[in-house]
């Protein structure tokens, strides 16, 4: 009992046994899955999968930074590494440099759990000021439903989320509490930018109509609203290298990106939400068993509670629950810039946030009540809470490593013609590399040019740019078939030309492209594609293609990184502004 005692008074202890139990868990998340030597491959996974596998084999080839690709994406040199963050699909990469596939997958998908687990911890102990509050949040908000449904597949939003806790605390000490703390809005906006980006987007959709709450019922004061501009600087500085090939390549060159506006048959009915999370699936309209309850029953604790604080978070909670099913207008707004978000439910991990806070201060009073009046009672508390949670989340796990082994009649097979992924496929350390060989299921012409995109009136496959991913060689009006040799953002043809010739290559053109014949920059010309095209003499041509982004890049690369740098100095010299955990 002694033991017990002196543990409760050393709250380091406390953090490193709480931060031990999330790892644990991660544990026990991630190796039975290691051990089944299966992925399953369905929804955004192979657009994710693939650009891991080709960072990898660049720094395989010595090269750190990936701006198209050659090896994936059926070697057309799509930009997609250039206008959708790859920052934390580098770990990935670098595990695979030591470790197969499957075991590379699962432990970059555990390290993406944890880090979830210990930031949602660290934002809510700073928030509520009260570890088992910030337990039980990071508990209900990492094995929340919608959560876990990001974390089979969809990869950008699954990493933003880890980030969501950080960026929503910060900004709530700017706001209301201590505006000194503004470096870390900063940083947790970049690290979601770093993530996602129309995730950015919706987070900075919700502060806004905070702060325009706050000016209703109360005042910004100067201080606070420059507080709000230098951390926007900060997020700025931090993330250079991300904006400016939006600035050289993206923005007026006519490249596409993920289709705008919310189709009818994206938008989940509120029944279909409620029904979803009172099963407690582990699906893209759900928040699970507990936070619907939470939803269900918080206004009773929130009427006790006495707070305009956290009326407010119950109500947003509950809000952004409506704004992500058809219950909000989406038909009305789906050709506004609102519906850049393309799927509605994406505020259910908002949702899951806000009511996670919620849950985790409900948890801590009744922690407090007469209830647990004892050292040895308020000891079991953590114990009972992670049972709870982890029961729970065992019914999805069980579910999904019966998927994992009884896979095998699903296995990708090879393919050498254009073929679409399967919706559902599973792949191990054997078929792995098959998946080069198919477009991938969602994205495969996202950042094409929109001459090859929309070229017959349609967003979808078409002759155009089926032509190019199909590599075919346009060499003058006769179309052939050509493998390029890849390297690390470049691709290697060789073509022989009876005659002085115009050449339109199968490689997507961007305003960093170039072209090299015979070892001579050749001069681009128009392409009806949207792709490398120039005049080829008779004879023999060795032609590489490839992409080099402007001097400004690197210029953003080194302010980035200087930053960071900076940050960390004055972490050091600064530690009240920097700190995070109370306590």
């Amino acid at each position: 009992m002694n033991f017990i005692k002196k543990l409760f008074k050393n709250k380091y202890l406390q953090d490193v046994m709480i931060i031990f139990s999330f790892a644990m868990i991660t544990i026990f998340m991630t190796y039975s899955k290691i051990k089944t030597g299966n992925i399953e491959v369905y929804s955004d996974w192979s657009f994710h999968g693939l650009r891991a596998e080709q960072i990898f084999l660049n720094l395989k080839r010595g090269n750190f930074l990936t701006f198209i690709a050659t090896d994936a994406f059926q070697h057309t040199g799509v930009g997609n590494f250039l206008f959708y963050p790859t920052v934390f699909l580098y770990p990935w990469a670098v595990l695979r440099l030591f470790f197969k596939p499957v075991t590379a997958f699962y432990c970059w998908y555990g390290l993406i759990m944890l880090a979830t687990f210990i930031i949602a911890y660290f934002s809510m102990k700073a928030f509520s000021k009260h570890r088992i509050a910030a337990m039980v949040f990071s508990l209900s908000y990492t094995l929340g439903s919608y959560h876990l449904y990001l974390a089979t597949a969809v990869f950008g939003e699954f990493i933003a989320a880890s980030f969501l806790p950080l960026a929503f605390w910060a900004f709530y000490e700017v706001l209301f509490r201590n505006d000194s703390k503004w470096p870390w809005l900063g940083i947790g906006m970049s690290l979601i930018i770093y993530s996602h980006i129309l995730s950015v987007f919706i987070t900075s959709e919700i502060m806004f109509v905070i702060f325009v709450i706050k000016l209703i019922f109360d005042k910004v004061s100067k201080k606070r609203f420059l507080a709000l501009i230098k951390a926007a600087g900060l997020s700025f500085m931090l993330t250079l290298f991300i904006i400016v090939p939006y600035l050289t390549d993206f923005i007026g060159k006519n490249v596409t990106s993920a289709q705008p506006g919310v189709a009818p048959v994206m938008i989940k009915t509120l029944m279909n939400v409620l029904e979803a999370s009172f099963n407690n699936n582990v699906s893209p309209s759900g928040i699970g068993l507990v936070l619907i309850l939470t939803a269900v029953f918080g206004s009773l604790w929130i009427l006790k509670a006495h707070s305009k604080i956290l009326t407010a978070i119950y109500v947003l909670g509950i809000s952004l629950i409506i704004v992500s099913t058809g219950s909000f207008p989406w038909n009305v707004l789906s050709d506004t810039p609102l519906g850049m978000i393309q799927l509605p439910v994406r505020y259910l991990s908002y949702a899951s946030m806000f009511l996670s806070v919620i849950l985790g201060l409900a948890v801590k009073d009744l922690y407090e009540s007469e209830t647990f009046d004892t050292t040895f009672k308020k000891g079991m508390v953590p114990v009972l809470v992670i049972c709870i949670f982890m029961l729970f989340y065992a019914g999805f796990h069980h579910d999904s490593l019966n998927a994992l082994k009884n896979s095998q009649s699903q296995f990708l097979k090879n393919t050498e013609t254009f073929n679409q992924l399967p919706d559902r496929t599973f792949v191990n350390n054997s078929n792995y590399d098959y998946l080069l060989n198919y477009p991938v299921k969602y994205g495969e012409l996202d950042y094409y040019p929109e001459k090859a995109r929309r070229s017959t009136g349609v967003v979808s496959y078409n002759e155009t740019n089926l032509s190019i991913i199909n590599n075919i060689v346009v060499v003058g009006r006769k179309k052939i078939h050509v493998s390029p040799l890849c390297e690390s953002n470049k691709m290697t043809y060789k073509l022989h030309t009876r005659k002085q010739t115009e050449v339109d290559l199968p490689a997507i053109r961007y305003k960093g492209s170039y072209a090299e014949v015979n070892g001579k920059k050749a001069t681009l010309i128009d392409s009806n594609r949207g792709t490398i095209k120039f005049r080829a003499k008779k004879g023999i041509n060795t032609i590489t293609v490839g992409y080099s982004p402007s001097k400004s890049y690197y210029v953003g690369i080194i302010i980035s990184v200087m930053t960071w740098i900076s940050l960390l100095v004055l972490a050091f010299y600064r530690k009240g502004v920097f700190k995070i955990n109370h306590g």
